[in-house]
Order: structure tokens, then C-alpha cells, then sequence
């Protein structure tokens, strides 16, 4: 971008209110197969209807899915390599309509993450052998029990197993890495998608919601259902948005397993994931496997009480067999308030002719449910307003720039904000202009020059832009300026005349 075209947006950003389309769990029953038309088809019939309705639900801005993207296939199917391949086929098709249709195509608002169906199970049992009874005889359950332990017990053989080799256990995944690679070719995100990182970060709303997709696979196969985040995950996830070049309105994290469940089930995450989550900042998590629609909010007591809500998507495609009792398919629409501290969660249910309504039992009796969170503080206590974080890091960056030299890098810096709202920043702007010798951006800067210092860089930009009757009529008027500077200014004018006239 060339600097000296950069002109000045003085409006006031508005705000306004914003949904996100949330829905997890689109396995496929065998028994139940749905359709990619019909179900996109139900949805965007049910947009018509729930654009109608009261309160206001505005369209998506971004989508999220909560994990679970295909069926899997059972240890020992025939073609099982291409039975995966075959599904995650099948779920592209669906997901590049569905963001066709609520995105205008831009799949970076559309946000993936694995759950326990995209685990391989013929890939981890292939990485496992027998474990040796004298390892195991009467300590079998503390080594299952021991996080990223290497054995594993199989309930139906009665017999414990060990991961034998761990580089094939950990391509378990690779046939969902190979659809992410190739669904999110061509887009960019704020960093780029690292299938070993554990976390991934995605920006909505116009770049004012960071999401960050986390993998609670970590353990996850033939034998072991429960999920976890692999450990150090989150808190690398902190580090690295604290060294974005940006803050956000509204932090959101999204992982797939439930975090809570009856006594004799395995198979959800610990809770203390969710806790250290909402201790670094996180205000809203989005998760599924469950397959119910659920809202909850999850407190923890540093000096101060930090507070996270906690949402949960029903099954977008599981059969009857896979849903809980009296409970249909379902999705979310979340609607987040202007104030970003506040939302709703409308549940939508599945019915008659397979098309969607509002679901109004539970929590959801009026339609929806509401739920809030408490306002990002910094180190201080002190409520984080992005923008001014925001022009606080720009400054900084622009401040290294000029320190080294980088007058011009320094320059296009500090345009990225509203100068003229900061008196320190419109001056650094102007000596990065001035040493950049970008006169045509510096006269931009000093429409309005209040100061001495201003009139003088004024005065300087005219007279090398050529402006030379409006140089001499500028230093004219200003007679309180010093005369040494006056003397200074009408040298250099007189040498620009002198020029001119040759």
C-alpha cells in the first residue's frame, strides 16, 4: 500500500448485534443418512424464520462446529482408509454450502475442530500391541489412569494394551488434517493452521472476536473415550494471543467434549481445562458431544470472581440411536449483544418434514436462553477497552520503526489508527512523515495545525510539495512564530522559489 494514498476514517466505529450459527456432531447414522440438500435446504428455511421472530436474531456472521465431523469407521471394516476418505467428502460438500450460503463462501469464518468420531480407530489400534501381564498385573488401573499414559484396557478382550509405536498412534488424525488442509486452502488466519499445535485461532465479526479451536482429543482412540487438552495447550494459547498485534472485543474458545456427565460415563472432560480457560481471559466457550443444547456458567475465584459461559450444540445429523431419549437433532444460533458482555442462546429442534423451529422446553421454555460473562481486565483490575489497547500497540510498534530507522514502516504504523484522536500519535506520525519525506501525508495529518511544531512540518510539506503560495501565506499568518524559525522557513522558501523559476 503506497502511505502517501492512506486517508484518515475520523467516523466512530459502530457497533451492532451479531450472531454466530453453532452446531457440532454431524456424524452420519449408517441407519439415518441425511442428505446435504435437504439438510441445508431446513436450514436456511429456518434463517427465514428465526430473521423473523422476537427478540431479534440477526444473520450469522461467523459459523462454529463444535467437532465430530464424520461417522469414523469400526476397527477391521473393509476400506476403511476410503470409508474416511468417503465421509470427509461428503461433509466438505455440506460444510462449502453451508458457508456458500451464510458466509458468501469465506470459509475462514467457519470454524473446525476434531471430536472423538474424527479419531481413527483402525489407526490407533494399529499402533497398539498386547501389553506384557508383568508390566500391568495389579496396577493396571493407576497406568490407564495417569495422563498420556501409554497403556490402555479393552473391556470386551478383558485385556490391557500399550501404545507400542507412538508415531503411528499419532497420526490418528491425519485423515481429518488432510480435509482441514484442504478445506481452508487459500484463506488466512491469525496464525496459520498447525495440525501439532493443539489450538487454532479464527477471527469474527469483523475482527473483533478471536476464537480459538482447541483439539480435547489429546488420549482420544479405540480404547480410550474420554477427552482432554493435551497439557501446556491452553496456556501456549494465552501466550499467543498476548503476542498478537491486536486485542479483541470478545474472546471465545471451542473444544468438543462435554464437561460434565453421569457417574458411570467416561467419556467428557475434566472441567479444569475450563477453569484455567476462563483464568486467562476466555469469556465463552462453545462445545457438543453431548448432543443436547445446554447453557451453563463456569466461575472461578482468583482476587476476583472470573466467570466464562459455557454453551452446548445438540447433534446436527446423529440418528435416534445416538441421541439421548426425547431429545432431536438440534443447532444454536447465538446472538451476542452490542455491549459484548452479554448474549442468547436460541435453540433450534428439529421436527415434522425434518425442518426446524425454536425449542421451547428446559432452560429454552421462553425461546431462548440468556447468558453473560465478565469484561476482559488487565494485570491492573482495570476494564481492557480494545481500542485503546489496540492504538496503544500500534504506537509502540511505530515508535521501534522509527527507532530503527524504519521511518516509512514506522509511517504506515500509525495509520492503521485515528491520529488526530491522540496527540502523542499524530505527533510521532508527523516525524515518521517528515523523515519519510511523504509531504502529501503529512499535509493530510495538518489540515488542522494547533501547535508550533505543526505549522513549521506544515510549512516544511508545502514548500517541498510545490505549494509555495500557500508556504509563504502559512508562514505569513503565523507571526508568533519565533524568528529565528520564520528566518529558517522563508530560506528554505526562497530556495524552493528559486528552483521553480529555473
Amino acid at each position: 500500500m503506497c502511505v502517501a494514498s492512506v486517508v484518515f476514517d475520523r467516523s466512530i466505529k459502530a457497533y451492532s448485534l451479531i450472531s454466530i450459527l453453532h452446531i457440532s456432531d454431524l456424524h452420519r447414522s449408517p441407519s439415518e443418512p441425511v442428505n446435504n440438500d435437504s439438510l441445508i435446504a431446513a436450514l436456511v428455511a429456518d434463517g427465514d424464520r428465526y430473521l423473523g421472530e422476537a427478540p431479534r436474531v440477526p444473520p450469522p456472521c461467523g459459523i462454529v462446529v463444535s467437532g465430530d465431523i464424520i461417522q469414523g469407521a469400526r476397527i477391521g471394516e473393509e476400506g476403511w482408509r476410503e470409508e474416511m476418505v468417503s465421509q470427509y467428502v461428503t461433509a466438505k460438500d455440506f460444510l462449502c454450502k453451508l458457508s456458500d450460503r451464510f458466509l458468501g463462501g469465506d470459509r475462514s469464518q467457519l470454524i473446525l475442530i476434531p471430536g472423538n468420531h474424527d479419531v481413527c480407530w483402525n489407526t490407533s489400534r494399529s499402533s497398539m500391541e498386547k501389553a506384557n501381564p508383568n508390566e500391568t498385573d495389579g496396577k493396571i488401573v493407576s497406568l490407564i489412569e495417569q495422563r498420556g499414559s501409554r497403556y490402555r484396557w479393552s473391556w470386551k478382550e478383558q485385556v490391557a494394551y500399550k501404545i507400542a509405536d507412538s508415531t503411528l498412534y499419532h497420526r490418528k488424525l491425519d485423515a481429518y488434517w488432510d480435509f482441514i488442509s484442504d478445506f481452508y486452502s487459500g484463506f488466512t488466519f491469525p496464525l496459520p493452521i498447525d495440525r501439532s499445535r493443539g489450538f487454532q485461532l479464527f477471527e469474527l465479526d469483523q475482527s473483533r472476536i478471536l476464537v480459538s479451536a482447541f483439539d480435547s482429543t489429546y488420549g482420544n482412540d479405540c480404547f480410550g473415550y474420554s477427552g482432554d487438552i493435551e497439557p501446556g495447550v491452553v496456556g501456549r494459547c494465552s501466550l499467543a494471543i498476548r503476542d498478537l498485534p491486536k486485542a479483541y472485543e470478545l474472546k471465545a474458545a471451542v473444544w468438543h467434549h462435554s464437561i460434565e456427565g453421569p457417574p458411570m460415563r467416561q467419556d467428557y472432560m475434566d472441567v479444569s481445562h475450563v477453569k484455567e480457560m476462563a483464568g486467562l481471559g476466555f469469556q465463552i466457550g462453545f462445545h457438543g458431544h453431548q448432543h443436547i443444547g445446554a447453557t451453563q456458567t463456569r466461575s472461578i475465584h482468583l482476587n476476583e470472581e472470573h466467570a466464562m459461559a459455557v454453551v452446548s450444540a445438540g447433534s446436527l445429523c446423529a440418528g435416534a440411536r445416538e441421541l439421548p431419549r426425547g431429545i432431536n437433532r438440534q443447532y444454536n444460533i447465538v446472538v451476542i449483544e452490542d455491549d459484548y458482555k452479554s448474549g442468547r442462546v436460541h435453540a433450534r429442534e428439529m421436527g415434522e418434514g425434518g425442518q426446524f423451529s425454536r425449542k421451547t422446553n428446559g432452560e429454552f421454555l421462553m425461546g431462548h436462553a440468556r447468558i453473560s460473562w465478565l469484561a476482559q481486565e488487565n494485570i491492573a483490575g482495570q476494564i481492557v477497552k480494545p481500542d485503546e489497547e489496540n492504538a496503544r500497540r500500534t504506537i509502540l510498534r511505530a515508535e521501534e520503526f522509527l527507532k530503527s530507522g524504519m521511518a516509512k514502516k514506522a509511517l504506515e504504523e500509525i495509520l492503521t489508527i485515528d491520529a488526530g484522536a491522540n496527540s502523542y500519535a499524530k505527533r510521532l506520525a508527523c516525524e515518521a512523515a517528515v523523515e519519510a519525506r511523504e509531504w502529501e501525508v503529512l499535509k493530510q495529518l495538518l489540515s488542522e495545525a494547533v501547535s508550533e511544531d505543526e505549522v513549521v512540518w506544515l510549512a516544511i510539506a508545502l514548500i517541498e510539495s510545490r505549494d509555495l503560495v500557500q508556504a509563504a501565506d502559512l508562514i505569513a499568518k503565523h507571526s508568533e512564530l519565533s524568528k529565528p524559525v520564520v528566518q529558517q522557513l522563508n530560506d528554505r522558501l526562497a530556495v524552493a522559489q528559486m528552483k521553480a523559476g529555473k
